[in-house]
C-alpha cells in the first residue's frame, strides 16, 4: 500500500480509518494526509472527483490503450471494462493498459486490493494486453485510448461511463467494440485441498448459488438486506432454490451438487448436496483462482446481482440464472452494466430483457436445470461404456 494511494480516500474515510481498529499504517497514513489537506485547504493530497467528461479518441487500428491511473475503480468496475478486453485485443495489434496507485477504489475498512490485482494480472495472461504501471510519462497522442480519471474526467454527458447508455456510446458505437467472455483458464494451485476440491467437481452436476441477501444485516443495511433486489423476486429466487433442493432429493440424486458461494449468502438451508465454499480462501486459493476453478468444472450459476455474479458471468462455459430488477438504481438498465452485453439468457426466458432479468416462471428454470443434469448424466454413461 502506497502513501499516495490515500489521496484518493474522503474527510469522512480518513477519520474513520482513524478512530476505527485499523492497521496502524493506515491510521498513520491517514492522520498524515487529513492534516496535508487541512494545511493546503484541500488544494493538493486530494485526487478530487472531477466534473469533466472522460476522454476517448480513436486513431487507426495499430495502438490502443485503456488508460485507468487514477479510474478509482471497484472490482465491479474491473468487471464491465473487462468485457470488451477480447475484442480490444482481437482489433488492435497492440493493447495496454496503464494502471497507477490509485486506479483502485481502496477502502481501508475493507481491502480488496490483492483481488484487483490479482484479477488484472490473469487477465493480462489470458488477454495477453500490456499492463504498465504508474509510468512517469505516457504519450497518447498517437494511440487509439479511453482515460477514465476521478482528477480529470470520469463522466460522460453528465453521467458515470459505467451506466449502460455510455457503454454502447463508447465502446459499441464510437469504438464498435462487442462485449465478449473471457476463459479463466488461470493458474491452478498445487496442494491437495485444492486437487481434492477439483476432482469432486468434476465429478458431479454442480450448480454455483451466490445470493446477496442478509436478512440479518450483519453486512448490508436495511434497504440492501434481500440484496440487490427487491422483496418479491427475492422470495422468487429463494422457492426456486428450495424447489431445486426438494428435486434432488425427491429423486435421490447423488451426483448433483450446489455450491454455496457469497459471503453475504447467510441463512440459507443445506443437506448433505450443498458444498459451502463461502470461504474458499480456507483451500488457499485467491479470488481469481476461485473463477478459474469454477470456470473448469461447474455447470450453472444462480444468484442476484452483484460482484461476484458478474465474474461469473464472464466465464463462457458457465449457463446462468439471474435475477435483476434495478430496483436500487436511478438509471434503471441493466444491459452491459449489471450483466455483460453478451449474456444471452442461457435458455432463460426474461421479463424485460435485457433491460431487467426476472425469470417468466420458476418452474422453467427448474426444468432447464433439470435438463442439462439429464444430458450431464448421458454423457457420464457414454464416457464409460
Amino acid at each position: 500500500m502506497k502513501f499516495k494511494s490515500f489521496y484518493q480516500h474522503s474527510y469522512k474515510t480518513l477519520i474513520l480509518s482513524i478512530i476505527s481498529k485499523s492497521e496502524l499504517n493506515i491510521k498513520i497514513f491517514s492522520i498524515t494526509i487529513l492534516c496535508l489537506r487541512l494545511l493546503t485547504f484541500g488544494f493538493y493530497f486530494n485526487l478530487g472527483d472531477s466534473k469533466n467528461d472522460l476522454k476517448f479518441k480513436k486513431r487507426g487500428s495499430h495502438k490502443f490503450v485503456l488508460d485507468l491511473r487514477d479510474a478509482k475503480l471497484n472490482l465491479h468496475l474491473l468487471g464491465i471494462l473487462s468485457q470488451f478486453f477480447v475484442d480490444i485485443k482481437k482489433k488492435y495489434i497492440n493493447f495496454t493498459i496503464l494502471i497507477n496507485e490509485n486506479t483502485f477504489s481502496l477502502n481501508p475498512l475493507k481491502m480488496y486490493d490483492k483481488e484487483f490485482y490479482s484479477l488484472l494480472k490473469n487477465f493480462k495472461k489470458v488477454v495477453k494486453f500490456n499492463l504498465i504501471q504508474s509510468p512517469k510519462s505516457y504519450n497518447l497522442e498517437n494511440c487509439s485510448y479511453i482515460k477514465i480519471s476521478k482528477k480529470d474526467g470520469y463522466k460522460l454527458n453528465g453521467i458515470d461511463f459505467n451506466e449502460s447508455l455510455n457503454l454502447k456510446k463508447i465502446f459499441n458505437n464510437y469504438f464498435l467494440l462487442t462485449s465478449q467472455p473471457i476463459n479463466f483458464k488461470f493458474p491452478q494451485k498445487k496442494n491437495k485441498e485444492y486437487s481434492q476440491l477439483t476432482e469432486l467437481l468434476k465429478k458431479n452436476f454442480t450448480l454455483i448459488f451466490y445470493p446477496t441477501s442478509d436478512i440479518n444485516m450483519k453486512f448490508e443495511n436495511y434497504k440492501r438486506r434481500y440484496g440487490v433486489i427487491n422483496k418479491k423476486n427475492f422470495n422468487m429466487l429463494k422457492k426456486i432454490y428450495i424447489n431445486i433442493l426438494n428435486e434432488i432429493d425427491k429423486r435421490n440424486i447423488l451426483d448433483f451438487k450446489i455450491i454455496l458461494l457469497n459471503k453475504k449468502s447467510l441463512n440459507w438451508s443445506t443437506n448433505k448436496n450443498i458444498l459451502d465454499l463461502r470461504s474458499f480462501e480456507n483451500y488457499g486459493i485467491n479470488f481469481a483462482e476461485m473463477l478459474g476453478l469454477l470456470n473448469n468444472t461447474c455447470n450453472w450459476t444462480m444468484g442476484s446481482e452483484g460482484t461476484l455474479q458478474y465474474y461469473l458471468m464472464l466465464s463462457p462455459k458457465l449457463k446462468h440464472v439471474v435475477m435483476i430488477d434495478n430496483s436500487h438504481w436511478k438509471f434503471k438498465n441493466a444491459y452491459g452494466s449489471a450483466v455483460p452485453q453478451f449474456y444471452d439468457g442461457s435458455g432463460i426466458i426474461y421479463k424485460q430483457m435485457p433491460k431487467n432479468f426476472i425469470p417468466t416462471s420458476g418452474q422453467q428454470v427448474l426444468k432447464k436445470i433439470f435438463d442439462d443434469y439429464k444430458k450431464f448424466k448421458n454423457s457420464k454413461k457414454l464416457f464409460f461404456k
